[in-house]
């Protein structure tokens, strides 16, 4: 079999297998024993089969997705730790959105404007600023630091301003965009808990008209209210903060997962030294679909 892959490949210049979603339903706990084994079996027999077809003369690669989380259970039980070679793919800089945003832009116009800057081509598109913030970085902040939210908030703003014939995107555009968006990543969001804990559907919609600051002791009482046993508060409050639904707030800062570089360890801590007086801000990009005043 391998000698007929080899001879088929052939025929291409280059092979990619690209292997995603395996932790899709796996908790922000961890993962266990058994799903350790079965991904370091699948890192091994594709680093074989990228070998073995390299060994041929062929280019292959082979490379597997997985969360930040996933990889550290995985290293810190691995004996060769820092063998794999390993690629962040996660966005924390406002700026790297903006760019990504700028090439989106410029690819779309008639003429070549590849050398415009994002406020040249931003001014042209979008009012400055939005309830006295700036227009883009309104977006960016909601936006959960993930490149095709912010994408879809920018899409859904847009098409109002066409529907309703503006030259620009306006703040009525805004804001209506931004409340289609809010819908689709509640939706999107809940979906996902769902894979992780099955009996806690709709748990997000138990948050309509809360506020958007809270103590442990609230926040656990919403939990709860869908029918989480108080041992597993713990478990859907890590999978809140994990997803960037809520965040910690700090007399000297408000964190959400993307400020502290994707890692649990990093709020975690801060919770443990505030204990009960720990206080959570629901994520602006919820509002509007919660009904949670601005």
């Amino acid at each position: 079999m391998e000698n007929r892959i080899s001879a088929y490949l052939e025929r291409k210049e280059s092979v990619w297998v690209l292997i995603d979603n395996l932790d899709k339903g796996w908790s922000t706990q961890g993962i266990d024993v058994i799903d350790a084994i079965a991904l370091r079996c699948l890192i091994d027999a594709g680093r074989k089969l990228e070998r073995d077809m390299q060994r041929a003369g062929h280019e292959f690669h082979c490379i597997i997705f997985i969360r930040n989380d996933v990889y550290e259970h995985l290293m810190q039980h691995s004996a060769d730790y820092g063998k794999e070679m390993r690629a962040v793919l996660d966005w924390t800089e406002p700026d790297l959105l903006r760019e990504m945003l700028r090439l989106r832009l410029v690819s779309g116009l008639d003429k070549d404007n590849s050398s415009m800057t994002f406020e040249q081509i931003w001014r042209t598109i979008c009012i400055s600023h939005h309830r006295g913030e700036e227009t883009s970085n309104f977006m960016i902040e909601r936006s959960l630091m993930r490149p095709r939210n912010l994408l879809k908030i920018f899409s859904h703003c847009r098409g109002f301003a066409n529907n309703l014939n503006h030259t620009k995107i306006t703040d009525d555009d805004i804001e209506k965009g931004l409340l289609a968006y809010s819908h689709d990543l509640l939706i999107e969001l809940d979906r996902e808990l769902v894979d992780v804990f099955p009996e806690v559907r709709d748990l997000l919609y138990h948050f309509i008209d809360a506020k958007r600051e809270m103590t442990l002791a609230e926040l656990s009482e919403i939990i709860q209210s869908v029918g989480v046993e108080e041992h597993e508060t713990d478990q859907v409050m890590d999978f809140l903060l994990y997803y960037g639904v809520i965040g910690l707030r700090t007399p000297e800062s408000d964190y959400y997962i993307y400020n502290v570089n994707y890692d649990p360890k990093m709020l975690k801590i801060r919770v443990q030294r505030a204990g009960s007086s720990s206080r959570y801000i629901i994520n602006a990009a919820f509002w509007p679909a919660l009904g949670i005043e601005d």
